[in-house]
């Protein structure tokens, strides 16, 4: 699955339901050729529009890019609306 923000393509590598903490748990690359590292808040917007949720239910554990490389990688979790418990909800 891809999706495209400005230059930088972003490809779901792993998907994993998670039914018993209410959540979808996501692996991407981001490629993003003679651009920065995206910040947490760029991807969170882009897939809040992507799987039209709202920001508040997007958790980006981090965003890595290997030296040398315009790739990033990321871990994310999707919560279903209203689950992000509250120590999850001060973590972004």
């Amino acid at each position: 699955m891809l999706c495209t923000l400005v230059n930088m393509e972003i490809e779901i590598v792993e998907e994993k339901e998670n039914p018993f903490l209410k959540r979808k748990e996501l692996k991407l690359v981001l490629k993003h050729p003679n651009l920065p590292t995206p910040s947490k808040q760029e991807l969170k917007k882009e897939l809040a529009s992507k799987f039209s949720l709202s920001e508040e239910q997007i958790q980006i554990d981090y965003i890595f890019s290997k030296k040398g490389l315009c790739e990033s990688f990321s871990k994310v979790k999707i919560f279903e609306k209203g689950e992000k418990s509250e120590a999850q909800a001060g973590k972004n």
